[in-house]
């Protein structure tokens, strides 16, 4: 069976760098399941869960939005944070929840950084869960 070579990359570093055979991408809209030979693609990541398989084992990365791009066989994630799930604590992402549904959205520039700090939050408690 062919593999997936899954490459993820902050601003500061190369995160991940390996062979799976699956992925699951939570994408701007929903999620998207990967496998080897899938078509190309490019799209915009959401704040969610990246889950990664190999054999029988399953990893599982916040990805805090950004983009990703698929073609031969290699995942190609930009984002600017990815965490281990494990390392998510459900209630300090629900204090991030409440504290930035109380960010004010007098401009457009205000709104948009609340809007983007509510669906971190939202997905950290998601994955978390």
């Amino acid at each position: 069976m062919a593999k997936l070579q899954c490459v993820v990359v902050t601003p500061e570093k190369t995160e991940i760098d390996r062979e799976v055979d699956a992925l699951v991408l939570p994408m701007y809209d929903g999620e998207m399941g990967v496998l080897a030979n899938r078509a190309p693609v490019i799209g915009r990541l959401g704040y969610g869960t990246l889950t990664m398989t190999v054999g029988s084992s399953k990893e599982r990365f916040f990805i805090d939005g950004g983009f990703v791009q698929i073609e031969n066989n290699v995942v190609s994630v930009l984002t600017a944070r990815v965490t281990p799930v494990s390392q998510l604590d459900v209630a300090e992402a629900q204090r991030a929840l409440e504290a930035s549904l109380e960010m004010p959205g007098d401009s457009e520039e205000q709104r948009q950084l609340r809007d983007a700090a509510i669906l971190r939050a939202r997905g950290q408690i998601r994955s978390a869960r």
